[in-house]
């Protein structure tokens, strides 16, 4: 009995290993390859698709809001009207004066006619006109240019009045000003720490600096293809503060300009436009094809009317319900702020 035990015993534990063996060996390859098969068939997959957005009515107000400042305006300039010499000077610097009022007499010498034939009579006295210069502005009299017995001529700058009065300027980007380009417009500008809100008069744009075609002067200097930036361009608005606002230069200010506001339109969002001033072109999805089939899109140009910045009204070319690309093929990718890669804008 002895000996059967003595061979029994170590076949039994061979044989318990060798089972414990071939569990671990399905474990480790069998089950674990059918495992990694099932993952990669069951791997999430995802399909890109450029989205849509319907042409819907809505209301566009064309609403451009600037950052800007309060500045003086500038000194009027007072020219002499007449040719000859100071004969008396009504103000003094530092003066109030009314527009149209006079600040000094000018004597000038009247040419006498030949005489007649060959009586020659005794010599006319001289004759002298006199004539006032006055002010073009009401305002002060900041600096008086003319010392009495002067001689003048005509066109010479002879005073300088300070009007006393103020605007607000702010700069305008290039997609700002095509925006109210042409448009009858209003401001409303608010003062940062002052008054009320308040309507601001005379909107009026122009260079920074004034320049004919309203592109700053440093845009200017930078030729196109040196490989430096170009910077963009930029142009001015301005507006006359009322008499009674209390203001001073220096002050920052916001200035709201509305030019133009329409109800019941058909709009797009600006991203789905490639253009912004009368004319564009959106991309159609066929009627027939779903948000998948949208790289299949046409082009089409269309009427454009008032901008807000993020819609626009299509005046022509697309109906209300038509199904267009929310973005223009090729657009630059924005980056998104959460993830820092960029999303899809374009097909």
């Amino acid at each position: 009995m002895a000996a059967v035990r003595r061979y029994v015993f170590p076949i039994l534990w061979l044989v318990v290993f060798a089972v414990i063996a071939a569990a671990l060996f399905k474990l480790a390859f069998i089950d674990g390859m059918r495992a990694d098969a099932a993952a990669v068939g069951e791997q999430p997959s995802a399909q890109l698709t450029t989205p849509l957005v319907p042409a819907a009515l809505g209301t566009v107000t064309n609403l451009v809001a600037v950052q800007g400042s309060v500045i003086s305006d500038p000194l009027v300039s007072v020219r002499s009207t007449a040719e000859g010499t100071v004969e008396f000077i009504y103000v003094e610097a530092g003066q109030n004066v009314l527009k149209g009022e006079p600040l000094f007499q000018v004597k000038t010498l009247l040419e006498l006619p030949e005489p007649v034939g060959d009586e020659r009579g005794p010599a006319a006295p001289p004759a002298y006109a006199y004539n006032d210069v006055v002010a073009t502005a009401a305002g002060t009299v900041a600096e008086l240019m003319v010392l009495p017995k002067q001689q003048l001529t005509v066109g010479a700058e002879a005073a300088s009045l300070d009007p006393g009065t103020y605007s607000v300027t702010g700069t305008l980007t290039s997609d700002q000003q095509f925006r109210i380009l042409d448009r009858t417009n209003t401001a409303r500008v608010s003062i940062n720490g002052g008054p009320a809100p308040f309507p601001c008069s005379n909107v009026s744009m122009g260079g920074t600096p004034a320049t004919d075609t309203g592109v700053s002067a440093q845009a200017q200097r930078v030729p196109a293809g040196s490989g430096q930036e170009q910077p963009e361009a930029s142009g001015s608005v301005r507006c006359t503060v009322p008499a009674d606002v209390p203001v001073f230069a220096g002050l920052g200010a916001t200035i709201e300009i509305t030019a133009g506001h329409a109800e019941n339109v058909v709009t797009v969002p600006t991203t789905a436009v490639r253009g912004s001033v009368q004319t564009g072109i959106v991309w159609v999805a066929p009627g027939e094809a779903g948000p998948d089939s949208a790289g299949d899109a046409v082009e089409r140009e269309v009427g454009l009317g008032l901008n807000d910045g993020s819609t626009v009204e299509i005046v022509s070319g697309l109906a209300e319900g038509e199904m267009v690309l929310q973005f223009v093929p090729g657009a630059a990718a924005d980056i998104d702020p959460m993830t820092g890669m960029p999303g899809v804008m374009g097909g």
